[in-house]
């Protein structure tokens, strides 16, 4: 028996548009395993990690669309990285 903890609910009488739109929103990642897994899991797709010129937040860009956004922890691990 597994446990899991729902965060989220989507109501039942959800509509399809609303539904679409939901999962089209980009993702928000903002610690250093979430990023990590997250690039796992497109490892097969060509993306881009880019950060904003005053780095405060970077982006995850696949075929000119934000896919994620990057925020806290994840984003200062980028920021280290790029310094490397």
């Amino acid at each position: 028996m597994s446990n899991t903890n729902i965060l989220y609910k989507q109501p039942d009488n959800m509509s399809k548009s609303t539904n679409s739109f939901l999962k089209s929103a980009p993702v928000e990642l903002t610690t250093v395993a979430g990023y990590k897994d997250f690039v796992k899991r497109y490892s097969h797709t060509a993306f881009t990690t880019v950060l904003k010129e005053d780095q405060t937040e970077g982006y995850v860009i696949k075929d000119g669309d934000v896919i994620a956004t990057v925020l806290g922890d994840a984003l200062k691990h980028l920021i280290k990285e790029s310094h490397c």
